[in-house]
């Protein structure tokens, strides 16, 4: 029988619910990730989307990928009906009623993240979070903090929201200077799959487990710089100083911090990983290395929504 895109649309949701890890409604992230990707790759051919509205569904796409594999699918699950969405897609008609109707809610949800002035992705361990206000600020526009015994460190993109640098800022309880930093990023052409590290994200004098300089690109820092930032998520707090859960969170003002740029060509690195593994910062301090890890989450759907067209860059 013939693939259509209606018969791939409705037998991704009856899969889902019969042979999903857990029981699946139409609304589950893996039929969604399957959808959107459907409709991407009816785009491609078809150029029903504005290049807005198509790299924001990318994005989505991506975005509902990683939150489905962070529900307990893995690639084996979700590639079999990827396929399936993308047979049907070069074989659907471009004003069929079902490819119309989900490019109608493409860009309904476009204008709804469009105008969003925040954006948070959390994982469950941590997250990035997005700001375009004040877009001639510099500021944290895309960051992932790190705040453990060892260490205060945020990874992101900062400057103004047209202008921004690929930055790492730390600042070592133990008053270590690192004199420079790389980004080490797993090479899939090397390493085929990535390790998902469950240990608590800290500092490190020892490789974390499963990184492996041969396997991994390295993307040397430019020269280390002192600066003034923030190192932690604001949390808002009375006058007092203490938070709505009633703990106290103190001065939240900017610190002295060491920062490092990294090129902006980590970008395609990073997100050809799995969102649920790490990146890896190593500052080389005169008594020897430091590692730092960060998780890959969500950073590219962060990376394209803060490159959307956007009022909030005025």
């Amino acid at each position: 029988m013939a693939l259509t895109c209606k018969s791939v649309l409705m037998a991704v949701a009856s899969w889902l619910m019969l042979s999903a890890p857990t029981a699946m409604a139409e609304g589950d992230i893996g039929t969604i990730a399957v959808k959107r990707y459907f409709l991407k790759e009816v785009n491609a051919r078809c150029g029903l989307l504005d290049d807005a509205t198509a790299r924001a569904l990318s994005a989505g796409y991506v975005q509902a990928r990683n939150s489905a594999l962070r529900a307990g699918y893995d690639m084996a699950d979700l590639s079999p009906w990827l396929a399936k969405a993308r047979s049907a897609a070069r074989a659907a008609s471009c004003s069929a009623p079902e490819v119309t109707d989900e490019a109608n809610l493409a860009r309904g949800g476009f204008r709804r993240f469009l105008a969003l002035s925040t954006l948070d992705l959390p994982t469950g361990r941590t997250a990035w979070n997005a700001i375009r206000s004040a877009g001639s600020e510099s500021r944290w526009r895309l960051v992932q903090y790190q705040n453990a015994p060892g260490i205060d460190a945020a990874l992101g993109l900062y400057g103004a929201v047209d202008r921004y640098s690929f930055a790492v800022m730390a600042r070592f309880k133990d008053g270590a200077r690192p004199y420079s930093a790389r980004l080490l990023v797993r090479d899939p052409s090397v390493v085929s799959v990535g390790l998902i590290n469950p240990a608590a994200y800290d500092i490190s004098r020892q490789a974390p487990m499963g990184l492996s300089e041969s396997g991994a690109i390295s993307f040397m820092a430019r020269a280390a710089s002192t600066t003034t930032a923030n190192l932690a998520p604001y949390v808002t707090a009375n006058s007092a100083g203490f938070s709505l859960t009633g703990k106290y969170v103190g001065d939240q003002s900017p610190v002295e911090a060491m920062r490092f740029d990294f090129p902006s060509r980590a970008f395609p690195a990073i997100g050809r990983l799995d969102p649920r593994e790490d990146i890896v910062v190593v500052f080389e301090c005169e008594d020897g290395p430091r590692y730092v890890r960060f998780e890959v989450g969500d950073f590219v759907t962060g990376l394209t929504w803060l490159n959307l067209p956007s009022g909030w860059q005025a």
